[in-house]
Parts: structure tokens; sequence; C-alpha cells
């Protein structure tokens, strides 16, 4: 599986890395700039308002 390299393309020496895709091609997972391209799925959470501690006390 590839996955995303977080190390600068200019100073990158590692052999697995491609620098046309910036993958690496390597299923190494110990590399400290790996990154696995997962895309991540954003949940909106809705506000509800609660009370307020003081707000039992206001005279309406």
């Amino acid at each position: 599986m590839a996955g995303m390299c977080g190390l600068e393309p200019d100073i990158n020496k590692c052999p697995n890395y491609n620098a046309d895709a910036m993958t690496c091609a390597a299923t190494n997972r110990a590399c400290g700039f790996f990154r696995e391209s997962v895309e991540r799925k954003e949940e909106k959470t809705v506000y509800t308002r609660k009370a307020r501690w003081y707000e039992q006390y206001y005279k309406r």
C-alpha cells in the first residue's frame, strides 16, 4: 500500500521514495515520515445550547 511521505522532496534520499507521485513505495510503517493516505470524514457536530447555572436566577 502506498502512503504519503512527509519529508520534503529536496532533502529526501530514501530509496523507496517516488519523487513523481511524492509517495512511499515501501510497506514499512516504521518510518517517522510515513503517513497513510486515508481520507478522513469530517463529522459535523450540532451545537445545542445548555442553560447556564446562573440563568435560573434571572427574573423574567
